[in-house]
């Protein structure tokens, strides 16, 4: 492919997710973003400095990193956020404010992988992409995916937790800031057996359809396996900022009644979430567990979070730059990242009057 025929298809991806983003985003504007305080506080654990957040890295996830459990990390940098993929809150914002159920969330990535394809934009450099493929595609351009991005290195997922914000090119407000681990110990697709492995490169979409009346019992054992438990995807490196990132995926289908139990604490006489509570707050099959520095080993599948004070968040994006080279320009090398961050300080839009 050509220098010039790469910027009229990344071209081409950009405007198309454009689209997609302003026909699912046009009430994102109003507020409608559910402060998830309550749901992660009982089992995060805090972190003050650079110093607590590494002990933490350290002496409890690399013990269990040789133990052969693999994690994926998130870093996000407002505690309060949710655990969303981009389509799911879309969604969320365009009912507004009504939680989607995995039927709303599998009728509307078909309706716009019908789009791109009308679009002409499911074809790569080397044929067809599959639908995998397309959605990391769509994922890197902005458009609205069940994709949630995660890094395989933890350094990484901090640094996206404590990089700084501006909007309009003043810088935003710094908040307590919260990094995910969570274990995808044989949650691999590339790694699984044939169940999974081939879903890499299937040109239809491979996860299974949310189950109705006449659904089979393997097709109903297939839908419960796919709400319960979370994929992770290490997608081919098909662009700079995958490597540079140690990039990957987490997606699975939309938590439901009966898969998962969601305690509100450690203590059972707080009860549990009601499963609509539970969807305003992540939208993938996955139960944050206490991170405990004692403990023996991790709980099967489980997610831990940590909350990095606001007062820590300057000092650590410094020692992380400082340590290992982090910045703007060497996590997102490519056009579109200097188009992002090269010229922070600079106006996007005329002061408001």
């Amino acid at each position: 492919m050509t220098m010039n025929s790469t910027f009229v298809m990344l071209e081409r991806v950009r405007h198309f997710s454009g689209k997609a983003n302003a026909s699912l985003s046009a009430l994102g504007r109003n507020g409608l973003n559910p402060d998830a305080t309550a749901f992660w506080q009982p089992w995060e654990r805090e972190a003050a400095s650079f110093d607590e957040l590494s002990d933490l890295v350290y002496d409890v996830f690399e013990k269990w990193s040789e133990r052969g459990h693999r994690f994926a990390w998130r870093g996000q940098p407002d505690a309060r956020w949710s655990l969303h993929s981009s389509l799911y809150r879309r969604l969320m914002w365009s009912s507004g404010g009504s939680v989607p159920e995995e039927i709303d969330v599998a009728t509307e990535e078909r309706e716009i992988l019908a789009e791109l394809h009308r679009w002409g934009l499911h074809h790569g450099e080397f044929g067809r992409l599959s639908v995998l493929n397309q959605h990391a595609v769509l994922q890197h351009y902005g458009a609205p995916t069940r994709l949630i991005d995660i890094t395989f290195n933890p350094w990484i997922g901090i640094w996206f937790a404590v990089q700084e914000r501006r909007k309009n090119g003043d810088a935003l407000p710094v908040m307590d800031a919260r990094l995910f681990a969570l274990d995808v110990t044989d949650r691999l697709t590339n790694e699984k057996g044939d169940e999974c492995r081939f879903w890499e490169d299937d040109l239809r979409i491979p996860w299974p359809k949310p189950a109705g009346t006449q659904s089979t019992q393997k097709e109903r054992d297939a839908y419960k396996a796919w709400i319960t438990e979370v994929q992770a995807w290490m997608p081919p490196r098909f662009h700079p900022r995958l490597a540079a990132q140690n990039g990957g995926f987490i997606f699975g289908g939309v938590p439901a009644t009966g898969a998962i139990v969601w305690p509100k604490s450690t203590q059972p006489r707080d009860g549990r979430w009601p499963i609509e509570e539970v969807r305003k707050f992540t939208s993938v099959p996955m139960r944050v567990h206490k991170l405990a520095t004692e403990a023996g080993g991790p709980s099967e599948k489980a997610m831990y979070t940590i909350r990095i004070k606001a007062d820590a968040v300057e000092e650590i994006r410094l020692r992380l730059e400082k340590l290992f080279g982090y910045q703007p320009s060497t996590i997102y090398p490519d056009y579109t990242g200097f188009a992002d961050f090269g010229t922070p300080e600079l106006k996007t839009a005329p002061p408001t009057p």
